[in-house]
């Protein structure tokens, strides 16, 4: 497989294919899409990101257009009451260790599922969460998205490794979590 990878002067990530991966020649999306997806599908890394959103298909028959609920609906909603439950203290370990059923991880598994993703298991996510944590290996953790459809991009390694690029990531991180966590509650005179 030929492909590249560019960021162009809009801002946007650009991946050409050829042959074509999962149907298509080019993928285009912005940093805030990496990041999205990264939290809704709890992925491990900027890797990771990039190469479910060259595999994932969305199931569109999981689309209700009389609620407007897709794929992403679960997950938008379990992660924000995540960090609502994050926010007030809530764990979802128990004190022997032991992972709860983590309904965001339920949620993210729905998406994964609708997508056409591979799914993980609460101790996968658990542990994913744990070596991210830890940050001491030169492995890439993994949530199970097969990252061999990166490894031969011409150019995402050097995206991958840019500080300015980190940087443009972190940014959009800091708004898609700052936009998704709890308000308080206007007060009234």
């Amino acid at each position: 497989m030929s492909a590249s990878f560019e960021r162009d002067e809009n801002g946007l990530c650009i991946i050409r294919c050829d042959p074509p991966v999962n149907g298509s020649d080019s993928f285009v999306f912005r940093p805030d899409v990496i990041v999205s997806w990264k939290a809704l599908l709890g992925l491990a890394s900027t890797r990771e990101a990039i190469a479910a959103i060259m595999q994932g298909r969305e199931d569109v028959s999981r689309y209700d257009p009389k609620t407007g609920r897709g794929v992403w609906t679960g997950a938008f909603e379990a992660l924000e009451a995540a960090l609502a439950d994050s926010a007030t203290g809530v764990s979802m370990l128990a004190d022997d260790g032991e992972v709860l059923n983590d309904p965001l991880t339920a949620a993210r598994n729905k998406a994964r599922e609708g997508m056409n993703l591979p799914v993980m298991s609460n101790e996968t996510d658990a542990n994913l969460i744990a070596a991210l944590a830890v940050d001491d290996s030169d492995e890439e953790p993994s949530s199970g998205i097969d990252v061999t459809v990166t490894k031969d991009i011409e150019g995402l390694d050097d995206f991958l490794n840019d500080e300015s690029s980190q940087t443009v990531l972190d940014e959009c991180e800091e708004r898609f979590y700052g936009s998704l966590m709890p308000r308080p509650q206007n007060q009234q005179n």
